[in-house]
Order: structure tokens, then C-alpha cells, then sequence
């Protein structure tokens, strides 16, 4: 990141205060660190890259600040780590209740660390990530009704409030992506704002069914779970139309599609 700002502008958008705890998840050579150290934050920091973790332990050598993991961020059991972090502070009376994600993440795995981060709303707060422009501009639309809209997406909504905060050129990196990149903020859901479904797994399995037949007629690729029939009584009752397709349902649709047909 040749640009400073926009490393100020990612704690910003996160709101980090002194005492909170913030995972940083590839932390480079240290530019993003820096700025949550010097905001007062207590940091996590997962890098994979053993060189690069022998530099960040150096350069901020002299701060008690901050902790560094050899890890792969995909790989890592990153709700024990914090659980054990949140605890240790606690047990000393600092009252630490969830803490925030703040990254400049390879474009590569963004999609798995989303996955991975967002479901955490009992211990994370906040999860503001540098992601490539096309796909922040994709996850965070809430619309949920048009075609290139796929599972990660009721995913996103289902766990989080996302929101687009602003676009990054790519002639702020070194070396230049060929894609521009942007900032998005996800609000995670506590457990008791989720959407109101019988089962989270069986709610999943049924919308990743739906998407694997994106052009079928739900009637259609959800038959291995109830007859056609049913499923057209189940999408009557929820007042949407017999031949539904999956884009066209939003995620309360999807919810109360799910919820009427557990009950056949």
C-alpha cells in the first residue's frame, strides 16, 4: 500500500478506539499495524509468510501492543484465538466484549475469509476489509434480485449488515493489480438479530440447492427436498409466484421459503 491514507481511513471506518482488539490478517511489512497500534489497539496478527513475520516482530519489537501468528488465516481457529484473548482481558477487569477485524486481504481468499469472519457476531464486531472492487461492490448489494446474484450473498445478509464505503485505485499498490479495490465495512449480527429460520444448516443447504440450479424453476431444484408440488404450495403460501427462480427471491423470501417448507 503506497498510500498511508487509506490504511488511517480502514481504522477509521472501523472505528477503532484505544483498548479495543483487532485482528490484522496479513500484515505485511506493518503499515496497517502501525496505524492500529498508534489508535491504542491491542493487535492480532495472522501472516502465513515466516520472513515477514520475523519483520513485523522486529519493527514493533518494544510495544506490548501486539501478537504475532505464523498461520494461514483459512487454516487458523481464529474464534479461539480471540475467545482466549477476550478472556485474558477480562480476567483483568478491561471489560473487552468483541472484538473488530481490520485488513488488507489477498483478493484471492476474500471470499473464504468472508465466510469464515462473518458467522462470528458473538465475538466480532466490526470486519472492515480491503477487498477487490468488483466484489465489494457484489456483496455489499442488498438488493438480492438480479442475476448474477449467488449464495454468498444471502450469506453476507444473513450474518451481516454490509455496507460499501469507497473505492481504492489501483495506483495506490505496489505492485498494480489490474483491478481497482475498495473498502467495505460488514456490521455482524449479534445470534438473536439472524433471520428468524428453523435450522441455519438446513436454511443454507436449501439456498445453495436453489443457486446449483440458477436457471431451473425452484419447483425443479428443490424436488430432492419435498415433490414439485409441494414446493409450488409451500411458494404460494409465501405469496410468491409457482414458477419462482432463485434471483428472484430475496433473503426473507428465502427465509420464509425455508421455514414453510420444514414444516412439510
Amino acid at each position: 500500500m503506497l498510500n498511508s491514507s487509506v490504511n488511517e481511513e480502514l481504522v477509521n471506518v472501523a472505528g477503532v478506539k484505544d483498548g479495543d482488539l483487532v485482528l490484522d490478517i496479513g500484515p505485511g511489512t506493518g503499515s496497517l499495524t502501525n496505524v492500529l497500534i498508534k489508535a491504542g489497539a491491542s493487535v492480532i496478527a495472522i501472516e502465513k509468510d515466516p520472513h515477514m513475520v520475523v519483520l513485523v516482530k522486529e519493527r514493533f519489537g518494544s510495544t506490548d501492543q501486539l501478537m504475532v501468528l505464523q498461520e494461514d488465516v483459512t487454516k487458523c481457529h481464529i474464534r479461539s484465538r480471540l475467545s482466549s484473548f477476550i478472556e485474558s482481558k477480562n480476567s483483568t477487569g478491561h471489560e473487552l466484549k468483541r472484538a473488530k477485524v481490520v485488513a488488507n486481504i489477498p483478493f484471492n481468499i476474500s471470499t473464504d475469509v468472508v465466510k469464515q469472519l462473518l458467522p462470528m457476531g458473538d465475538i466480532i464486531s466490526d470486519v472492515v476489509l480491503l477487498l477487490q472492487d468488483e466484489a465489494a461492490l457484489r456483496l455489499t448489494d442488498v438488493s438480492l434480485r438480479k442475476t448474477e446474484h449467488r449464495p454468498v450473498n444471502i450469506f453476507v445478509n444473513f450474518y451481516s449488515d454490509p455496507e460499501y464505503k469507497f473505492k481504492v485505485e489501483r495506483s495506490n499498490f505496489f505492485p498494480q493489480p489490474n483491478v481497482d479495490a475498495a473498502v467495505v465495512r460488514f456490521k455482524l449480527k449479534l445470534i438473536s438479530d439472524y433471520p428468524p429460520v428453523i435450522s441455519i444448516k438446513s436454511f443454507f443447504s436449501m439456498v445453495n440447492s436453489a443457486f446449483n440450479g440458477k436457471r431451473k424453476m425452484l419447483r425443479r431444484s428443490l424436488q430432492h427436498i419435498c415433490s414439485a408440488l409441494e414446493i409450488e404450495a409451500a411458494l404460494m403460501n409465501v405469496g410468491l409466484p409457482t414458477t419462482s427462480r432463485p434471483e428472484e427471491l430475496t433473503l426473507d423470501d428465502f427465509v420464509k421459503l425455508h421455514n414453510e417448507i420444514a414444516k412439510v
